[in-house]
Order: C-alpha cells, then sequence, then structure tokens
C-alpha cells in the first residue's frame, strides 16, 4: 500500500580543510514496500534553466535492516549503497562525465516514532581516489 509522506534531508559536510557546507531538501514523495524493502520516492528540485523549465531529479530511498540505497535519475544520476563499516563503489554521472565514488560509512541509524522515522548516516567520500568530506545527513519521514 503506497503511502503520501515528507520527506526532510539536511546533510553537513566538511572538507579536508574543515569548511562545512549545509545542504537541505524539503519535498514530498511516496512510500511503499517491495521486495523486502522500504522505498520512498521524491523529487529533488535542482535548478531551472533560463526558459523556467525546472530541472528535478528523481530519488529513491531503499531501507531494509541491513542498508541504505539512494538512486538519483535525472540530469545527475547515481546509486550510492550506505552499509554500516564497509566501502562501497559507485558512479556519479553529470552532464559533464562520470565520477567513481567511494563511500565508506561508519555508522546507519534508524529511529522509529508514532508519526514516521529519522535515519541518520555518517560517511567518508571520496571521488576519484580523492577524499572530499566526512557527511552526517539525517533523513526525516513524516508520515
Amino acid at each position: 500500500m503506497e503511502q503520501e509522506v515528507k520527506v526532510k534531508i539536511c546533510g553537513t559536510q566538511l572538507d579536508e580543510m574543515n569548511r562545512e557546507e549545509l545542504v537541505e531538501v524539503v519535498s514530498v514523495g511516496k512510500m511503499y514496500e517491495e521486495d523486502g524493502f522500504l522505498c520512498i520516492s521524491y523529487d529533488e528540485v535542482i535548478g531551472e534553466e533560463e526558459n523556467g523549465i525546472v530541472q528535478a531529479v528523481k530519488n529513491m530511498l531503499k531501507i531494509n535492516e541491513s542498508q541504505v540505497e539512494v538512486v538519483k535519475k535525472g540530469p545527475t544520476a547515481s546509486h550510492m549503497v550506505f552499509m554500516p563499516d564497509q566501502t562501497t563503489f559507485t558512479y556519479y554521472s553529470t552532464p559533464v562525465g562520470e565520477l567513481e565514488v567511494s563511500i565508506h560509512t561508519s555508522n546507519v541509524e534508524k529511529c522509529d516514532y508514532n508519526d514516521g522515522f529519522l535515519l541518520k548516516l555518517q560517511y567518508e567520500l571520496e571521488m576519484n581516489q580523492t577524499y572530499i568530506s566526512s557527511c552526517d545527513v539525517k533523513i526525516a519521514v513524516q508520515y
């Protein structure tokens, strides 16, 4: 059964120079179960062209007991997998080419509440074998 949800993502990235970048996305999405995963689909606006056309990325969160997956499709695309104490690899596709990405996840935590849940991810990010940042992401899903 599909259910409408509110998704709020707050992320902090700390680079090698200790500069902090904050990211926040709020969207409405749909939640359902499929193949043992709790799935949440939502769109993320990434820009607006000069002619007024809005560019969006279609996102899918897939959550189960042992991992979290984030699948992005659109102008930028990726399939990131977060597994505690493991390093995973993927490619991040952009309009100008692909980047190799490695993700070392130190923590994945899910806290359930009456009206939703909070998912916490902590990981180190490398692109093309170069350290990019330490990341702390909180994903709040409200029913």
